[in-house]
């Protein structure tokens, strides 16, 4: 009873707005993440296939037959057109109705009501980017953020910075939270973001892995660390008198 109220004042007190991460954080990935099945098709390594779309796929708006068309014709291989199309088609279906992890929405929902602003920052293949903001994000969030829409891709400080731009809110009042200690903590701590590492799998280890980052087993447990609400904003000096 008396330790909430002690990390309520000290974990990310002056946080004003929060980012997640999609893919294994707020939406259950595919047993074969997208990126993979193309790797499958194409007969590379996954290693190859995440370099080859982080270059280029996960920094631009496509389509996804004109995606497959790209990378078949990089590898020679014109008669994968068809079903490289059908995963990439397949991946973007999904990303119109996401499949939300059980403890996304009520933490959200958490979040929301005590006044934070809540967006989403994702390396999404540009491909795979739904039309309009899926309908299960679209009283939940203030903003979504995609790579492909701003050329950067996480750990990349540019991407952090859009969402710095799109909230208005500077880097010490941000907490990240993601499920990929490079892309996700690596990167938010580079960028001066507070940061939480969602490690679903429970790994063993402890709880602060560092000043600003903390280890979270459930999202269920973010909103126990947080204020009450949102720092307010600091008054200037012209308007105290």
């Amino acid at each position: 009873m008396i330790a909430e109220p002690r990390l309520r004042r000290t974990l990310w007190a002056g946080v004003r707005g929060i980012c997640f991460d999609l893919g294994g954080t707020l939406v259950r990935p595919e047993a074969e993440p997208t990126t993979g099945q193309v790797a499958q098709v194409l007969g590379i390594s996954l290693g190859e296939a995440r370099s080859l779309m982080e270059q280029g796929a996960k920094r631009r708006r496509i389509t996804p037959e004109d995606l497959a068309h790209d990378l078949a014709a990089a590898f020679g291989r014109r008669a994968l057109v068809g079903p490289l199309t059908h995963v990439l088609e397949r991946a973007r279906q999904r990303a119109a109705e996401p499949d939300l992890f059980l403890d996304a929405e009520p933490a959200l929902i958490a979040l929301r009501q005590r006044g934070f602003a809540l967006f989403a920052l994702t390396n999404s293949l540009g491909s795979s980017i739904p039309a309009e903001t899926p309908q299960a994000f679209r009283d939940l969030l203030d903003g979504m953020v995609y790579s492909a829409d701003t050329g950067a891709v996480k750990p990349e400080r540019e991407a952090f910075a859009a969402v710095e731009h799109a909230s208005g809110l500077g880097p010490g009042q941000l907490l990240h939270v993601g499920d990929s200690l490079r892309a996700d903590v690596a990167g938010a701590a580079a960028a001066g973001w507070h940061t939480a590492w969602l490690d679903r799998r429970m790994a063993g280890g402890p709880l602060m892995t560092s000043a600003r980052a903390v280890r979270l087993h459930t999202l269920t447990t973010l909103p126990l660390l947080l204020p009450a609400g949102p720092a307010p904003v600091p008054t200037t000096t012209s308007e105290a008198r």
